[in-house]
């Protein structure tokens, strides 16, 4: 394996026989390409590299408290319980323009858990 940068430079090295041969060797489907900018599209995504990065967040996401009054789906954002639900910022921005969401107060929640 090796990292991005030398796969392109080996792959943009090739010849479009050449690219055709590998594709094939390694059961990559190249949709009919016969030009070598295809052939690079289409076989690049399947080679292996080890330059791949562990994605960490320095700062932990903001969690917010919501309240469903039914359990509610909604593709692309998720999915909420009936009751009270904790999730991203980013996420209770969508769900608070639904009617039958509300934002929870810290202290409502605790209640709830039985914690107050």
């Amino acid at each position: 394996m090796s990292t991005t940068k030398e796969v392109v430079e080996k792959f943009n090295k090739m010849t479009v026989p050449q690219l055709k041969s590998y594709a094939k060797k390694n059961d990559i489907d190249t949709f009919g390409a016969t030009t070598k900018l295809d052939l690079l599209e289409a076989i690049l995504p399947f080679v292996p590299r080890d330059d791949h990065k562990e994605i960490k967040s320095d700062t932990p996401q903001e969690k917010v408290a919501l309240f469903s009054e039914r359990n509610l789906h909604w593709n692309g954002v998720g999915q909420l319980q009936k009751g009270y639900n904790i999730v991203t910022k980013e996420v209770s921005v969508k769900w608070l323009k639904h009617k039958a969401v509300r934002e929870a107060t810290p202290a409502e929640v605790a209640k709830h858990y039985g914690k107050v």
